[in-house]
């Protein structure tokens, strides 16, 4: 089941969250788990919690990040034997060492002229050596291919089977037709697949009655978040079919509701739109109302 609890005041959240703590607690060794996206965020609840303790005490506590933590969960569940811990390939610090290996044999394509180009623009003879630009080069690839396994896994999808789209579905245009084509190399070299299309795998299984056999979970509780990736999301709702979920979200005051509901709903988040909006604060509570409506399942 997921359950939302909203409040515009980060402590009263933090009240609520110290109370249902507090009725369901966990084990003598078990630590309670609260999902934050800042380090000042764990910190922080931290101390609310002990505050609200009438001892004054708040131990054996883990502050989690939600990706760390959602990766954890879809390897446990889609396999029983991955080691805790285990390091992700696709991730961008680890995949630049197989980039490297593979750029040399995909800049001699001709698929891969832009790369190529940029190269010889920093003045690059010889791609036996590694130097600065190639470095520069392989992180930008490797972070921009951990985004897209992220937030662009039907598309990185798509590309493992054989169909060069953008994320639209429209035919990739030739002067990008070197990235499917570096995805798929390193699908063969990994042999894994990113961290969006495992969640994917895992959320169709669930949607399709696959009830795992877990021993009794504690909830799992997330604290403040404000955006998530789409397929993460999902991934969550997908997950309350089989473990208690709770979401304590800062939700906007009604007067701040009404000013962002000003702007239209379908206006685009261009530089435009956003010199028409009343403030600052229509935008973050636009921002805000769609992130809810995603976990409530109302929004696009």
């Amino acid at each position: 089941m997921l359950t939302l609890f909203r409040s515009n005041r980060s402590e009263l959240l933090a009240a609520v969250l110290a109370t249902n703590l507090s009725l369901k607690p966990p084990g003598l060794l078990e630590q309670a788990q609260v999902v934050v996206n800042t380090w000042p965020t764990s910190r922080w609840l931290g101390e609310q919690f002990a505050l609200a303790n009438p001892s004054g005490i708040a131990a054996n506590l883990r502050f989690p990040f939600p990706t760390s933590l959602l990766r954890q969960l879809v390897e446990a569940l889609l396999d029983a034997h991955a080691p805790e811990g285990s390091t992700d390939p696709w991730r961008a610090q680890n995949l630049v060492w197989p980039l490297l290996d593979l750029l040399p044999a995909l800049l001699e394509d001709p698929c891969s002229a832009p790369l190529q180009q940029w190269l010889e623009s920093r003045q690059r003879a010889s791609l036996d050596v590694l130097d600065l630009p190639l470095w520069q080069l392989a992180r930008a690839i490797a972070d921009a291919i951990d985004d897209y396994g992220l937030y662009r896994p039907a598309m990185v999808e798509a590309w493992l089977a054989d169909q060069a789209i953008s994320a639209r579905g429209k035919p990739l245009p030739g002067q990008s037709l070197w990235q499917p084509k570096l995805v798929q190399q390193l699908h063969e070299r990994l042999g894994c697949l990113p961290f969006g299309l495992r969640a994917r795998q895992l959320i169709r299984q669930l949607q399709e009655g696959w009830l795992p056999e877990l021993p009794p979970q504690p909830p799992l509780r997330l604290f403040g978040l404000s955006s998530l990736a789409p397929v993460q999301v999902e991934l969550l709702q997908a997950l309350s079919a089989i473990r208690d979920i709770e979401l304590y979200l800062l939700t906007p005051c009604p007067d701040l509701w009404q000013r962002q509901n000003t702007a239209p709903a379908d206006a685009p988040l261009s530089s435009d739109w956003l010199l028409t909006v009343p403030s600052l604060e229509a935008r973050f509570g636009r921002l805000g109302a769609e992130f809810q409506q995603l976990l409530e399942g109302s929004g696009e």
